[in-house]
C-alpha cells in the first residue's frame, strides 16, 4: 500500500491540485491528511470538496479548523477587528456543507495496515509532549537563514544532525510505542527513523505554504507499507509557481477584506520562509508601546503595524 501523506494545506487550492496529481501519476490512490485546510489562501471551500471527494483517505483536524469553529453563530456586527479579517472571511467563504465536515474531522487517528500501528495527529507535540519544537520547527529556519551562513538544505540537513545529537529527543522517542507517526503543523517537510525500536516520525510539510526555503515546490510525502511489513519513506516536491499564487491572491476577495493577513502570506510563499511569526510578536510589541490593550487587534493598530514592519523589518 502506497499513501499520500499531506498537511497544511491553508486554503491553496491550485497547490493541493498539483500535489494530487502528482500523487495520481505515482500510482497512488490513498491519502492521508495531516490537518489545517483552511485560512491564508483564498480557496478554502475547493480545498475542503476536494479532499472530502477522495475515497480512501484517512482525515484528521488541525488547529486552524478550531478559528472556524469559535464562529458559528456569533454577531457578525462585531468583527470589526484587523487581526481576525482572515477567519471571518474564510468563515463566510466555506459552504455550511464543508464547514460541517471540516467540524466532523477526529483531532487524532490511530489505526492499522499489515501490523503496523499508524498514529496521526496535527502537532507532534500530541506524541511527543513537552520536547522542544525546535526540532521540527519553521522558525529555526528563518532565524538561520537570516544568518546568510547556510543554504536552505544545509539548514534542514543541520536540524536532522542535532535531532540524531538531541538526548532530549531520544528520550522522547524513547517513549513511544512501535509504530508511524504522521503531523505536520511545522510547515517543514521532514522525517525520522529508528529502526531499534522500529519508529517512523513523518511530517510531509506544508502542501500549502510551505516554509522551509525550498522555494516554488508544493511538499507531500509517500509512505510504502509492503505486504510484509516493510515501511519505505520518500520526499516529494512538487513544481509550484509562487508568482502565479500571488497574482491570483490579489484577485482574491480574500486579498480586500484581509488585506494585511494576505500580503504576509505572500511573503511566506514567495521567500518559503516564516513570517507570520515575527509579524505577529511585533504587533503585540507595538501595541504594547502605545497602550492598547484592544484584543483581538483593531483594524488600526492591525495596519499601522504592519506599514511600520514591512517598511522597516520584512525581507
Amino acid at each position: 500500500m502506497k499513501y499520500a501523506v499531506i498537511s497544511d494545506v491553508h486554503g491553496n487550492y491550485p497547490a493541493l491540485k498539483a500535489v494530487l496529481e502528482d500523487a495520481k501519476k505515482q500510482g497512488i490512490s490513498a491519502f492521508l491528511f495531516a490537518g489545517d485546510y483552511c485560512i491564508s489562501g483564498p480557496w478554502p471551500d475547493e480545498c475542503i470538496a476536494a479532499i472530502k471527494g477522495i475515497d480512501d483517505k484517512h482525515v484528521i483536524r488541525g488547529n486552524e479548523e478550531k478559528y472556524l469553529e469559535n464562529l458559528i453563530d456569533k454577531d457578525q456586527s462585531t468583527w470589526t477587528d484587523g487581526q481576525m479579517q482572515v477567519s471571518y472571511w474564510c468563515y463566510r467563504n466555506v459552504s455550511r456543507e464543508n464547514l460541517d465536515y471540516l467540524l466532523s474531522l477526529p483531532h487524532r487517528d490511530d489505526f492499522e495496515y499489515k501490523g503496523i500501528k499508524i498514529h496521526m495527529a496535527h502537532s507532534s507535540m500530541d506524541f511527543m509532549g513537552s520536547h522542544p519544537f525546535y526540532t521540527w520547527n519553521s522558525v529555526t529556519v528563518a532565524e538561520r537563514n537570516r544568518k546568510g551562513e547556510r543554504a536552505p538544505e544545509q539548514i534542514l540537513s543541520d536540524m536532522a544532525d542535532e535531532r540524531e545529537r538531541d538526548p532530549e529527543f531520544k528520550e522522547a522517542v524513547a517513549k513511544l510505542e512501535k509504530g508511524i507517526y504522521i503531523f505536520g503543523h511545522s510547515h517543514v517537510q521532514c522525517n525520522y527513523t529508528d529502526k531499534s525500536k522500529e519508529i517512523c516520525m513523518i511530517n510531509p510539510g506544508a502542501c500549502g505554504l510551505p516554509l522551509d526555503g525550498l522555494k516554488n515546490s508544493a511538499p507531500y510525502t509517500v509512505l510504502e507499507i509492503t505486504d510484509d511489513g516493510q515501511v519505505s519513506i520518500e520526499e516529494k516536491r512538487v513544481p509550484f509557481d509562487k508568482d502565479k499564487y500571488v497574482s491570483e491572491m490579489k484577485l482574491s476577495g480574500q486579498y480586500l477584506e484581509a488585506n494585511v493577513w494576505s500580503r504576509v502570506i505572500m511573503q511566506e510563499q514567495i521567500t518559503a520562509l516564516e513570517h507570520m511569526y515575527f509579524f505577529l510578536a511585533f504587533v503585540g510589541q507595538y501595541a504594547k508601546d502605545i497602550g492598547d490593550e484592544r484584543r483581538p487587534y483593531a483594524l488600526d493598530t492591525w495596519e499601522k503595524a504592519y506599514e511600520i514592519w514591512n517598511r522597516e523589518y520584512a525581507k
